[in-house]
């Protein structure tokens, strides 16, 4: 029987240590350096179009989409839902050119239910004037975080809400059509 001899390696020393993790730290480093989302990166811009077309072929009503908004507005996001034959609701959001959000919805749903679903905890805060093809009163809320909520309603009601402030609500609100 042959016995084996223990032989220590050698003395860890810290300087040691240090020039093991060196290398591990410079590319962990450099990995978050390269997947760290940048700053200032842009938006992720959609086409509402397709969705605006899905929603009219339903035919529940006539689909408003936004015409003659300034340049700097960007679609973020547009969804169709038709929970039932008979509801339908439309939502395209928006990244507008002072760098908020704001997203408008039309439903053939009551206006008080839009508010309660969409922009729960609203309460109702005045009216506002905006302007478009014609001149119109809307009704105006205001979230819990303090947003803006402007709803037209109607057969089909329109709600325009975001973290845009009342101007840039005003201009999006007013683009419907």
């Amino acid at each position: 029987m042959s016995t084996t001899e223990y032989q220590p390696r050698g003395n860890k020393t810290v300087g040691d240590i240090v020039r093991s993790l060196v290398p591990l730290v410079v590319l962990v480093v450099l990995a978050v350096w390269l997947l760290w989302p940048k700053t200032g990166a842009r938006v992720q811009v959609v086409d509402p179009s397709g969705a605006l077309r899905d929603a009219a072929r339903i035919g529940l009503y006539t689909v408003v989409s936004p015409h003659g908004l300034p340049a700097g507005w960007q679609p973020t996001s547009s969804t169709v839902d038709q929970p039932t034959d008979r509801v339908l609701t439309v939502e395209v959001g928006y990244y507008s050119p002072a760098g908020k959000y704001a997203r408008y919805v039309q439903s053939n749903v009551t206006s008080g239910e839009l508010v309660r679903d969409q922009v729960p905890g609203s309460v109702p805060d005045g009216s506002a004037v905006v302007s478009g093809v014609s001149v119109v009163s809307w009704q105006r809320y205001r979230t819990p975080r303090g947003e803006i909520v402007l709803v037209r309603p109607g057969p089909v009601t329109l709600l325009v809400t975001g973290s845009a402030g009342l101007d840039e609500l005003s201009v999006l609100a007013g683009s419907l059509r």
